[in-house]
């Protein structure tokens, strides 16, 4: 009679381990991010500190590949829906000149500018599919913070909808409108090609 439980229960235990992250074994590059430090004044939360912090740290670079880090921050804060962020060139301070690759602290000064809303969705230019259909694949909804990630990842969507009902050759034009406040509206414009 307990013998079923047992072996639910031991199923359980080995589909819920953890699965253990090894630490990065190479880096073909000079640098690595050891540390990233954000200005004291910054108005981030600490999650999001904590996302900016987790996509630059463990990352191999050269230090002629700055400009690309601080790109990766304005592309992190405008998910987030910082939409006007601007982020300096980061400095660097090496933590181990005798290692490879050499570990460093990573400080970058933003200024995340307001955060955006969306207060509205329109999808324009539909007229096979039915707003309804399309509404079923957007990430986003009038009152989430803008997040530009989830809009792209919302026009291949739509586009990917249209192809599986015949019209491969679709095209989805995500656009952003700045309203008042810090809201925005998002429209999605289609261009469904023949069939």
């Amino acid at each position: 009679m307990h013998r079923p439980l047992v072996v639910c229960l031991a199923a359980l235990v080995l589909v819920s381990a953890p699965s253990f992250v090894a630490a990065q074994e190479s880096c073909d590059r000079q640098l690595v991010v050891s540390e990233v430090i954000l200005p004291t004044t910054t108005h981030l939360s600490q999650r999001e500190q904590a996302v900016i912090k987790a996509r630059l740290i463990g990352r191999c670079f050269d230090d002629q590949q700055l400009d690309e880090l601080a790109g990766q921050v304005r592309d992190t804060l405008q998910s987030l829906g910082y939409l006007r962020a601007t982020v300096s060139e980061p400095s660097i301070t090496v933590s181990d000149a005798s290692r490879h690759p050499q570990p460093v602290l990573l400080n970058v000064e933003v200024e995340e500018g307001a955060h955006y809303k969306v207060r509205e969705i329109e999808v324009i230019g539909n007229r096979v599919l039915p707003y309804e259909r399309i509404k079923s694949v957007i990430q986003l909804q009038p009152g989430d913070f803008l997040d530009m990630g989830k809009i792209r990842e919302t026009a291949e969507a739509i586009r990917r909808l249209y192809a599986a009902n015949g019209y491969s050759q679709a095209s989805i034009v995500p656009q952003v409108r700045l309203l008042t406040g810090p809201e925005v509206c998002v429209a999605f414009t289609v261009v469904e090609g023949s069939e």
